[in-house]
């Protein structure tokens, strides 16, 4: 059985850690593994506690992520999400894998520092995972994805499945991501798709779906649909491509307003070191 079918559960405090969030999901969706998180909840019917402990239900492997910061605290148990998550993972017997930032070797900005009441209880909470489990620490983004990269895949094959370094992987890990796509580029893209994309609950899955078409990967896009919404494979296929047809009329759009604003400027008569210069024919 492959990694394709281990749904991997991320458990984290959320503003202060999406840049780690984002580099392990990346990494998670190398390996070609079913990644399932509160970007994935969107509008859904149950509360927030009570659908994140379902999801963990759902899923294989737990993902716990922890830096400095304690979390949402649930009122009827006085507990934050982050650690309800943990906890449910471990009634269950989900195989974990455990990863504390390494407060000595990585900056941390003050506003990502929680203190009074919730840095008690997250002293406690990671008391208790340094004795219940073998823990890694971590600096930047891409120095846990790279552990989780590597611990992933052990963990999968001693409970019996198989990882294998499939095409796709292979092309996600290579293809040239673009930079440019800002938030100002994103929020106008996502106005112009529109109701296309309502079946995708989550900006960060519509943002890079859409970085993977303007890098000209349509089959990393539509790996990506499918994995994080609920439609099958056909109609992340046609989603897919609507999306990309869209992304195409915006940019053909802009490409053409270009050109006739070039067109104006060179059909402008203009002076040149005082002689006027002809436009060409």
């Amino acid at each position: 059985m492959s990694v394709s079918s281990f749904p991997v559960f991320v458990g984290s405090t959320f503003c202060d850690l999406q840049p780690y969030r984002e580099a392990v999901r990346e990494a998670l969706h190398r390996l070609e593994a079913v990644v399932r998180g509160m970007e994935y909840f969107g509008a859904l019917p149950d509360t927030p506690k009570e659908e994140c402990l379902r999801i963990v239900r759902t899923c294989r492997v737990y993902v716990g992520i922890f830096a400095m910061r304690y979390g949402s605290v649930d009122t009827a148990t006085g507990k934050s999400l982050t650690e309800l998550e943990y906890e449910e993972a471990q009634r269950i017997s989900l195989p974990s894998l455990i990863y504390l930032l390494d407060e000595d070797r990585q900056p941390v900005l003050p506003r990502d520092i929680e203190f009074g009441e919730g840095a008690e209880k997250l002293k406690s909470l990671k008391g208790v995972l340094r004795k219940r489990h073998v823990v890694n620490y971590f600096t930047t983004p891409e120095d846990l994805a790279a552990k989780v990269t590597r611990d992933l895949p052990a963990l999968a094959n001693r409970n019996g499945y198989e990882v294998r370094q499939g095409e796709l992987s292979k092309i996600i890990a290579t293809i040239p991501r673009i930079d440019w796509l800002n938030d100002r580029r994103f929020n106008f893209l996502k106005r112009e798709i529109g109701e296309i994309a309502a079946p995708i609950s989550s900006d960060a899955v519509l943002r890079e779906a859409i970085e993977f078409l303007l890098s000209g990967d349509r089959q990393a896009a539509i790996f990506l649909l499918t994995r994080s919404t609920r439609l099958d494979l056909r109609q992340s296929i046609d989603l897919g491509m609507a999306i990309e047809g869209k992304v195409k009329e915006v940019i053909e759009r802009g490409l053409k307003i270009m050109d006739d604003k070039k067109r104006v400027k060179v059909d402008l008569p203009s002076k040149v070191d005082g002689k006027k210069r002809r436009s060409p024919a």
